[in-house]
């Protein structure tokens, strides 16, 4: 049988075809991490510097870096796809072979690399539009121009595709810090437009005793029939810096010191019914941190190192275990929502505890960690409950009850007036309820006509309600007087100031009062 031989020849469009998922920020991203695999596999000879300019008139990106230069036999690994070293054994970024070439062109249609090893001459390779429409023609012409500062690499992009905005510089700033906040120190340094990047990390843990951080630190063989191992630093817990906005908690992936993925609330990691639950602000104080070193090969980042492959053999070894920690985590951080400041804040010192997470049957073990009891219902919540039954048969008590429990969230705020805002609901409450107690009463009538002259005066109505049978005992002198300093506040010039002991006082007038008109209950047990 005849064998057809088969051009498989990539075409030059692969390059745009594989840029759709390309930002400012991956595409930056991947050229620092081509020149932090550079200064690794050179033997990290002198510190590392990392320089980006962005001009948003000129939209116009230029970068540079120190880590050595790329010799002359080998610039193919600056343009061709697919090109990588064959070293792949040390804790490398890249490994894919096409992140540095496509991260250039998918921000702008003309890229200059320009590269000088050690002391050598320095060679020009030039990216355009013109070179990408020659669809047969693969060869580029490394072109040797002016000297620049040995041992250097600066790639240049011009004619964006999209323009780039102050905003998305400023959330680039931030995403480096966070990205490479493992490698900046005073061996590496990453400048943009002048301003150093600073460090962004999320080791801010609270150290509450029943409930301190976790670590566990192991190694795993992912492959079937390899030998080859991925070290896996494991650590969960509580943290300090809850951002609303920023919505900072959940899962956190390092693939060879480098940030691959933050905040991630996927049902991959947990983040479902029966384990972490929905995300929910309930749950935002739980953060788990994996931390993966080894081949590059065996990392599961997705190709432009923005995301996790959830199929990779890697994170498949890793999931369960990831799983329990983050719905341990957040079931702490759901029972402590009532009191975080006292449960979980003030505790900002301590140490993280050793944890054995490859032990047998540690899926269970972890469920069985101590977690805070249920938070108990607030008394606001457990008062509208404990009447149900008097507020469905007589449904003109709801609203007083309500009103109560008001007053209860109130009391609770930090509002300087709250005294005589709690002072105005309980009157007008206790008035409503005298007004409700006789529109309902089951043997005297009361027209609107009759209503309006009684309330005219307090004191008549007190009496009208004892003249029905509810008694004189009952502190109707206390609520007179509670009534006048309400008053005071409508007809009279001078401000009356409210004390705590005052208002808790008239609250007990008007449960016992209110009590006695309906059978309501106020129990604070």
């Amino acid at each position: 049988m005849a064998s057809i031989p088969v051009n498989a020849t990539p075409q030059k469009r692969l390059f745009l075809s594989i840029i759709a998922d390309y930002d400012l920020t991956t595409s930056v991203s991947e050229l620092i991490d081509n020149a932090l695999d550079h200064w690794m596999v050179s033997g990290k000879r002198q510190p590392l510097s990392v320089k980006l300019f962005i001009n948003t008139d000129r939209q116009s990106i230029r970068i540079s870096d120190n880590a050595g230069g790329v010799p002359s036999d080998s610039l193919e690994l600056l343009v061709a796809p697919g090109a990588s070293r064959g070293n792949v054994t040390q804790d490398l970024i890249g490994n894919f072979g096409v992140g540095g070439k496509r991260a250039g062109i998918a921000l702008g249609e003309r890229v200059s690399i320009r590269t000088r090893f050690a002391n050598d001459p320095t060679y020009e390779i030039v990216l355009d539009s013109q070179w990408l429409a020659a669809e047969d023609d693969w060869q580029l012409t490394a072109e040797e121009v002016s000297d620049i500062d040995p041992g250097t690499t600066v790639v240049a992009i011009s004619e964006l595709r999209q323009g780039i905005s102050l905003e998305q510089i400023t959330a680039l700033e931030k995403s480096l810090g966070a990205t490479y906040a493992n490698f900046l120190n005073a061996e590496c340094e990453i400048i943009l437009n002048d301003s150093p990047i600073l460090i962004e990390s999320f080791d801010n843990w609270a150290f509450p005793p029943d409930y301190r951080p976790k670590s566990s630190s192991f190694s795993i063989a992912p492959v079937d029939g390899s030998s080859d191992e991925v070290k896996v630093t494991m650590t969960a817990g509580l943290i300090l810096d809850r951002d609303p906005k920023e919505e900072n908690y959940g899962v956190y992936f390092y693939c060879n010191d480098r940030l691959v993925l933050a905040h991630e609330k996927g049902a991959e990691v947990g983040y479902y019914r029966g384990k972490a639950g929905t995300p929910h602000p309930d749950a935002s104080l739980c953060r788990v941190i994996i931390e993966l070193h080894g081949n590059p090969e065996l990392m599961p980042w997705t190709s432009n190192k923005a995301g996790i492959n959830w199929n990779h053999p890697t994170f498949l070894s890793l999931r369960e275990r990831i799983v329990d920690m983050t719905a341990y985590y957040t079931t702490v951080s759901r029972r402590t929502k009532s009191d975080r400041e006292n449960e979980v804040f003030r505790f900002d010192a301590g140490e993280i505890e050793n944890f054995d997470i490859t032990s047998p049957n540690i899926s269970k073990k972890i469920v069985q960690l101590p977690t805070p009891r249920g938070r108990r219902k607030s008394y606001s919540d457990r008062l509208i409950e404990q009447n149900q039954v008097i507020t469905r048969s007589k449904p003109w008590t709801l609203g007083l009850v309500e009103s109560m429990s008001l007053l209860e969230v109130v009391i609770g705020k930090k509002y300087e007036t709250k005294n005589r805002v709690g002072l105005i609901i309980l009157d007008s409450n206790l008035e409503i309820g005298l007004k409700e107690f006789l529109v309902n009463h089951p043997t005297e009538y009361y027209s609107d006509g009759r209503i309006s002259d009684l309330f005219k005066w307090r004191h008549k109505v007190a009496d009208e309600v004892q003249r029905l049978g509810i008694s004189a005992d009952l502190p109707w002198e206390k609520a007179r007087y509670y009534n006048g300093l309400r008053n005071k506040f409508i007809h009279e010039r001078a401000t009356v100031e409210i004390t705590d002991t005052q208002l808790a006082d008239y609250r007990e007038v008007v449960e016992s009062i209110l009590s006695a008109l309906f059978d309501l209950s106020f129990d604070r047990g």
